[in-house]
């Protein structure tokens, strides 16, 4: 260091000022990898929250049909007849006995179950029409919210027909069609065939060295034939693609023609003519009032058949469509048809658990950290248990689960050498109960709460307790009066977090038989019931496309119930610091 450092005043002193402009970047960039890490953090959350929500936005809707019934009788069976047979009618009373069922299958038999209670419960005149509201069923709500497949329309006014022929301008659905043959080639060529052409060529160069393996020669015939295979369904796809006619069937886009009241579908088309069958009679005999609907999925690909479609275009037309606010998802319990589930039993029954979760967890947890905290000496065997309710947080949730199962509701059967006889341990409660998940979850929160509770008591400052026993108050008394008050909004926080972190709990609840399909609410803490975790994992399992939004429906409210619990864990915190 020089003499002129030395005498220059350190404010100005050109290494101190290097340093601090160091000092100052390092603490700009540590405030700004916060920043980013905030923003990743809230990016992600605003991600998953908005894909779940643009998910679950149809489960919150859903379509009835307005039918007239014809009532015979007042059960439930004669209810439904009554409505398959409305349904039927309006769809021109079809002769086809599948077309039928399939139009039968528009509205399901658990429609008739609410009919049927409001029938019993108010009365009405059977010589007269009964208007009622029908929920349709899931896959054609899933059609009429345009989740099921692509519809396409295009203009039929002014065509011509002559018996099964229709002449129109189908240049549009010609369109469609060839795109869709397009789209087929590409994910053959991609999915299919060139990873069969790997394969053939890999095990022809491993024939090449092994010329006298006749299994890899065998495996190498069928590789070939596979490609051959694939090579034909491409040059048919390209065949149809150059072809001026072409023949419809289940495993092409459907093609609907429709006039008035009357529906016709397509079994060949060209560019200016198709050649189809009814599937309702009565063509419009206006020439200006036709329309073509090509729908791009196969019908051998999706649930929804054309029959159906028809019919409910023609509802649609008619006015007799509506779309209403699901209210069954919050007021009905679990169901095997989408459009009648709720969460109400899920709901009911997580409401339970929490509370018997609450009962135990909450008193013993802090009964236990103000001993440790405040009365226990301090000795090893106080760090032993301190060290394991350590432990205790870190376990797995499903161990508690095994540990529930095993104790409170199968039991531990241990024989008694010596004598023919065993002792049971525990054991006795029902599978699927609240109460036993309630005990379980109370097991798994207990340590988050100790620990919570500790850490504030701990904060606590020393001097107030020395102040309050200088003043003559007993250890109790110190930490009733003093301790416990100021303690109180970390202790709230951590009870109310450990709670929440509990509902959302699946896999204890999972093993103690909470899985079972519940469709009545429960009464009590020992009636069998499920809980909106194990009610999620459920939906999620089923193969119908409708339960993925009724998934991601049953996830809000999940979270709703959560944010509430943290939103109370703030509210009370900031009332007790005050």
């Amino acid at each position: 260091m020089q003499a002129s450092d030395l005498n220059t005043p350190i404010s100005q002193n050109p290494a101190f000022l290097k340093r601090m402009k160091q000092r100052s970047r390092a603490d700009q960039r540590f405030r700004y990898y916060g920043l980013l890490a905030i923003f990743i953090a809230l990016a992600l959350l605003v991600t998953l929250l908005v894909s779940i929500t643009f998910e679950a936005r149809s489960a919150f809707t859903r379509h009835e049909v307005s039918l007239d019934l014809q009532l015979t009788d007042t059960d439930s069976r004669s209810v439904y007849r009554s409505i398959r047979g409305a349904v039927q009618n309006m769809a021109g009373d079809p002769a086809d006995r599948d077309v039928r069922i399939e139009m039968s299958q528009l509205v399901s038999r658990l429609a008739a179950g609410d009919i049927t209670e409001a029938l019993q419960t108010s009365g009405v005149d059977l010589s007269a029409a009964y208007p009622v509201r029908v929920p349709v069923s899931d896959e054609a709500d899933r059609y009429l919210k345009g989740l099921a497949t692509s519809v396409h329309r295009f203009d039929g006014r002014g065509y011509d027909q002559a018996g099964a022929r229709i002449e129109s301008d189908f240049s549009g659905a010609m369109q469609v069609i060839h795109r869709w043959h397009r789209e087929q080639i590409s994910t053959i060529r991609h999915r299919e065939y060139e990873p069969a052409l790997r394969m053939r060529d890999g095990l022809a160069s491993q024939a090449e060295a092994a010329p006298g393996d006749r299994q890899l020669a065998m495996r190498l015939a069928g590789a070939e034939h596979r490609v051959e295979l694939i090579e034909a369904r491409l040059s048919d796809f390209e065949a149809r693609i150059n072809a001026e006619r072409l023949v419809l069937d289940e495993f092409t886009p459907s093609v609907l023609f429709r006039s008035g009241e009357g529906w016709m579908k397509a079994v060949s088309i060209s560019g200016g003519m198709i050649e189809a069958e009814p599937v309702i009679s009565g063509l419009d005999p206006d020439r200006q009032r036709g329309e073509i609907l090509v729908i791009e999925q196969p019908e051998s690909q999706r649930s929804i058949p054309d029959a159906q479609i028809v019919v409910l275009e023609r509802f649609q037309t008619a006015g007799r469509i509506s779309s209403h606010f699901n209210g069954a998802l919050f007021s009905n319990a679990d169901s095997s048809d989408a459009e009648f589930a709720g969460v109400l039993s899920g709901l009911v029954g997580s409401i339970m658990i929490i509370l018997v979760t609450m009962g135990l967890a909450v008193p013993v947890g802090i009964a236990a950290a103000v001993y440790l905290e405040e009365f226990a000496p301090r000795n090893r065997w106080t760090s032993f248990v301190q060290v394991n309710i350590n432990n205790l947080a870190a376990i797995p949730s499903i161990v508690f689960g095994l540990l529930g199962a095993a104790i409170f509701v199968n039991g531990v059967i241990i024989p008694i050498p010596f004598v023919d006889g065993v002792f049971r341990l525990g054991g006795g409660l029902g599978r699927g109960w609240p109460l036993v998940g309630g005990i379980v979850l109370a097991l798994m929160t207990l340590p988050t709460i100790i620990i919570a509770s500790r850490a504030a008591l701990g904060a606590v400052p020393g001097s107030v307790r020395q102040a309050a026993l200088a003043m003559g108050a007993t250890r109790l008394q110190t930490v009733n009066h003093h301790v416990l008050p100021m303690a109180a909004p970390g202790i709230l926080t951590g009870s109310i977090i450990g709670l929440a972190q509990a509902i959302g709990e699946t896999a204890p609840l999972l093993l103690i038989g909470m899985v079972a399909f519940v469709a009545e609410m429960p009464q009590g803490a020992t009636d069998r019931a499920t809980a909106l975790p194990v009610l999620i994992f459920q939906w999620s399992t089923r193969a119908e496309r409708a339960w993925e939004p009724m998934t991601s429906a049953a996830i809000i409210i999940l979270l709703l119930v959560m944010l509430v619990l943290n939103g109370l864990a703030v509210l009370m915190r900031l009332r007790y610091e005050k």
